[in-house]
């Protein structure tokens, strides 16, 4: 059954289709490239805003792409994997793509071991979690992947900074110790304590500990995983709350230059997805209180559209914020 999505979802599938037709037909002299979807999700949604209107997900939006991608790898969850791989075998029956069941941070290997002989073909990857899903391994493989002398694997990763002090229960006495193991398995380290510990001593302000954390992941792909650049696609509410992060990795200044225009080409969008969307919206619920763990976005996001913007930013990772009288 599909799920129902809002328009920043849908704002989101733009951004990827405007980029991968961009990132094909500027590596048509390799003559290989290679797309790899870690939570691919279904075929098609349905858009919580427009009665009856599609949006397609992001596997056939990769499959649609023009120039065409040569391989394409979409993994996802094994109850929905055989669904997702029926429907696309009866679409698009001559195209070379597979479908992966089971956690990608487990099947991520297998994969690259596959591609090895890929290895220096343009790789581009979608991680497009709802949480805290993809592990800091699954990152370092992809990193890696690529021969020394190639740029790297670019990412485009959800980071959803503007949700986790929810999971955390930021403001409560105690966190939630579940959570927060499962983001320190995300950024591979514990440095986010430091922001975590000065935000609950009220060194860091709400906003600034959100910040932190999309700077900490932004600073580790950079300095630890060697990617050249990061560039950050923020939604946030009017009260400058963010809600999540698209954060691009890439070690190619052509890529980090096109996805400049395609963020500042979404930013134009944004207006009029907005306003089409509180027009045919009668009728909001409140956004849920209390405890989300291992949450989805959408279903967290206010469905109340008005007073959300966009926002890109050119500012660079800057070093992780660390407390003074740390030893």
């Amino acid at each position: 059954m599909p799920r129902d999505w809002g328009w920043w979802t849908e704002q989101k599938l733009d951004i990827l289709s405007d980029y991968l037709a961009a990132f094909t037909t500027a590596s048509t002299r390799a003559g290989t490239t290679v797309y790899l979807d870690l939570f691919a999700g279904q075929p098609e949604n349905v858009s919580r805003e427009r009665s009856g209107h599609i949006i397609r997900g992001s596997a056939r939006r990769a499959l649609d792409t023009s120039p065409p991608f040569t391989v394409l790898k979409f993994f996802e969850l094994s109850n929905n994997a055989a669904a997702l791989d029926r429907t696309l075998r009866g679409e698009y029956p001559d195209r070379n793509f597979q479908v992966v069941p089971g956690d990608c941070n487990q099947a991520i290997d297998q994969v690259l071991h596959d591609l090895r002989p890929l290895n220096w073909a343009p790789t581009f990857a979608f991680l497009d979690q709802q949480s805290t899903e993809v592990k800091w391994t699954t990152l370092e493989r992809l990193a890696g992947h690529k021969r020394a002398n190639k740029p790297k694997v670019e990412l485009w990763l959800l980071c959803a900074s503007g949700l986790l002090p929810r999971g955390l229960r930021l403001r409560q006495a105690m966190v939630d110790d579940d959570v927060a193991d499962q983001m320190t398995l995300m950024f591979g380290t514990t440095q986010w304590h430091d922001a975590l510990i000065a935000t609950r001593e009220q060194r860091l302000s709400g906003a600034q500990f959100r910040d932190e954390l999309t700077n900490l992941m932004r600073w580790r792909l950079e300095r630890d995983l060697g990617y050249k650049s990061t560039r950050v696609f923020k939604i946030k509410n009017t009260g400058g709350s963010e809600i999540f992060d698209m954060i691009f990795a890439t070690d190619h200044a052509v890529g980090d230059k096109i996805m400049k225009s395609v963020y500042s080409k979404a930013m134009k969008r944004q207006g009029a997805l907005q306003e089409r969307a509180r027009q045919q919206r009668k009728q909001s619920r409140e956004e849920k209180d209390g405890y989300v763990g291992l949450f989805d976005v959408d279903e967290v996001m206010p469905t109340q559209t008005r007073g959300f913007t966009v926002h890109t930013e050119d500012v660079p990772a800057r070093p992780p914020y660390r407390r003074v009288d740390r030893e």
